[in-house]
């Protein structure tokens, strides 16, 4: 899976990293492999698609994971998704998915960055 994926108990984090090309099935996959545990729920989720090719990712697809990955919200404690993208196709998508999350009853914090240091700096991380 183009998707590398760590998690990082300590600080209550889940970094993605992509490489290469993300299909709408790689971003299916990950929100039910680590959405599914809800003890991940509960934490931040940083998705680097920097180096990833977004190409194949479809409007179709995004709905449907934003359907998956807001049905495992919870009502607790304000958790933030950041997506730190590089293009301009990347920023499009992750925004598409930012506001089909939200209509979908998502309730995690989702924000778009261009610039890793705002990123980090909004998760609390250092850079």
């Amino acid at each position: 899976m183009p998707l590398l994926v760590r998690v990082d108990d300590e600080k209550r984090m889940i970094f993605v990293h992509g490489e290469g090309i993300v299909t709408d099935r790689d971003l299916l996959e990950y929100v039910q492999e680590y959405l599914s545990d809800p003890e991940l729920r509960r934490y931040h989720e940083l998705f680097d698609l920097t180096e990833a090719d977004l190409q194949d990712v479809t409007y179709g697809g995004l709905s449907s994971v934003a359907s998956a990955a807001a049905a495992t919200d919870s009502g607790g404690d304000p958790v933030k998704i950041a997506i730190l993208v590089s293009q301009v196709l990347g920023l499009g998508l992750s925004r598409m998915y930012q506001t089909l999350r939200e209509v979908k009853g998502g309730r995690r914090l989702t924000r778009v960055f261009q610039d890793r240091r705002e990123c980090m700096e909004w998760l609390e991380l250092p850079s």
